[in-house]
């Protein structure tokens, strides 16, 4: 499964639970920046193991 932010086509590792949008699957790059607002919630996606660096 692909990252869902546009423009990315990395493997999503983490769901991210955000209270201004919608919950979805993202890749590790883009869950540390998203995880720093306020609010936003980062959970590892299991079996994703290997798409952390």
């Amino acid at each position: 499964m692909a990252c869902a932010e546009d423009g990315c086509t990395r493997p999503a590792a983490v769901r991210v639970f955000d209270p201004r949008g919608s919950d979805r699957d993202v890749c590790v790059s883009h869950a540390r920046s998203l995880a720093q607002r306020e609010g936003v919630v980062a959970s590892p996606i299991e079996g994703a193991d290997a798409e952390w660096p």
